[in-house]
């Protein structure tokens, strides 16, 4: 198993000791192993001095395997001055990444931002220049984080991020090792999943009013420039919820009647086929403009059907009413949105709320409020409606979810080192 501390210390395996790959900090974890083929020499088959030599050595390995009081056998660059009161987090994309230096006030909660700084990917040829020259500022020397947890635009395996349009890879077992601090690296969604817990009511519109059931499942679905999804159940050995990401953004698209399935014809012809994603995103809601524009033109004679509009100036124009085009494009994409946070309500059974982030819905709350994404999500006409009804729904307000989520967790790393990843 994988210590989610990235941790390279000596694992106690029945009783023989067996060393793991070198420079580990913690381990919590024993694992039960056969080493039959690498069982240690006989003492009695040794000399007698040789014997008490390595009687002596296997003395000192079994107390190096005490986890409280293990330590880095060559310690990292940041562990002296390490201050474990102190997190990093960054939001790394194609573009910049941001770091961002946290206080902890742990019984308050209100943690103190202390530095924050965007770095230009293109000034740094691997994420370990980019994390050298933040080692480099003033704030940073005095304040040196004892964790730090990473966001990444890409798809994270292992602790381990190839970024999809940056030629980085963001390695946070290689980190932990040549830093001697804890790091982990989150897919830039699986970090929004991590804030729900954190956010407070002000951070929310409450579209679905019914109690949200202590430890329930959670859903988090987020429309941004893709349709990002995960689910969140809760863990007794973290104490919290954990953050299980999902593909489910790529199933079929799933229309309610013949508006909905000629969007879809529309897209298929476009695309191929026509999948969640491409209809409740930033270019679904494009896609789903230019689909109205293709109505007759005597249908709408007052309308210009060839004007060509980015998601951002359809949101605009549908907010101050001045294109009907948009406005109707805006009303089926929230129902989209409604239908799909139905959908995953069902599956993850998420009595303890669905929650849609992102940084569209922010924008288009006035629109919200006239009750579309609500009355898609229940579904009058569903046999499971009454069980909807029971699901809280949430449009999430804080834009900076994806941060407040990698602070989250980078939290964790100081707070719970028994448990893996």
């Amino acid at each position: 198993m994988n210590c989610l501390s990235g941790c390279r210390g000596r694992h106690t395996v029945l009783d023989q000791t067996v060393a793991a790959p070198a420079n580990r900090k913690h381990c919590h974890t024993l694992q039960r192993t056969s080493f039959r083929s690498q069982a240690p020499p006989r003492l009695s088959s040794l000399p007698t001095s040789k014997a008490h030599q390595h009687h002596q050595a296997r003395s000192k390995q079994r107390k190096l395997v005490r986890c409280q009081s293990s330590q880095l056998a060559a310690p990292g660059e940041w562990t002296q001055a390490a201050d474990q009161n102190v997190v990093l987090v960054a939001d790394i994309g194609g573009t910049n990444c941001r770091f961002v230096l946290w206080r902890l006030d742990r019984q308050s909660g209100n943690h103190e931002k202390l530095f924050s700084k965007i770095y230009p990917t293109k000034d740094y040829m691997t994420f370990d220049d980019a994390l050298d020259a933040l080692a480099g500022e003033n704030a940073f020397k005095i304040d040196t984080p004892g964790a730090a947890a990473f966001a990444c635009a890409g798809p994270v395996l292992d602790n381990k991020c190839v970024m999809t349009n940056l030629e980085w890879i963001i390695d946070g077992q290689s980190l932990t090792v040549k830093y001697g601090i804890r790091m982990a690296v989150l897919n830039d969604f699986e970090a929004c999943g991590y804030g729900v817990p954190a956010l407070r009511p002000e951070d929310l519109l409450v579209l679905n009013d019914v109690p949200a059931r202590r430890k329930g499942p959670k859903a988090c679905m987020g429309p941004g420039t893709g349709l990002g999804q995960a689910n969140l159940y809760w863990s007794e050995n973290f104490g919290d919820y954990r953050v299980w990401p999902s593909e489910g953004a790529h199933a079929s698209f799933a229309p309610r009647g013949w508006k909905q399935r000629a969007l879809q014809t529309h897209v298929e012809r476009q695309l191929g086929y026509c999948e969640v994603e491409h209809v409740c995103c930033g270019s679904g809601l494009q896609r789903i403009y230019e689909f109205l524009q293709t109505d007759e033109h005597c249908a709408r004679p007052d309308l210009d059907l060839t004007m060509h509009k980015t998601a951002a100036e359809i949101s605009k124009s549908a907010m101050d009413n001045s294109d009907q085009l948009a406005v109707e494009a805006v009303d089926l994409f929230l129902a989209l949105i409604g239908a799909e946070a139905g959908h995953m309500g069902l599956r993850s059974l998420a009595s303890g709320g669905i929650y849609i982030c992102g940084g569209i819905m922010p924008k288009l709350i006035e629109k919200i409020m006239l009750g579309g994404v609500v009355d898609s999500y229940l579904h009058e006409k569903s046999r499971f409606n009454k069980l909807l009804k029971t699901f809280p729904l949430y449009v999430v307000l804080n834009e900076g979810l994806g941060l407040l989520g990698t602070r989250e967790y980078a939290i964790r790393l100081l707070q719970t080192p028994e448990v893996c990843k």
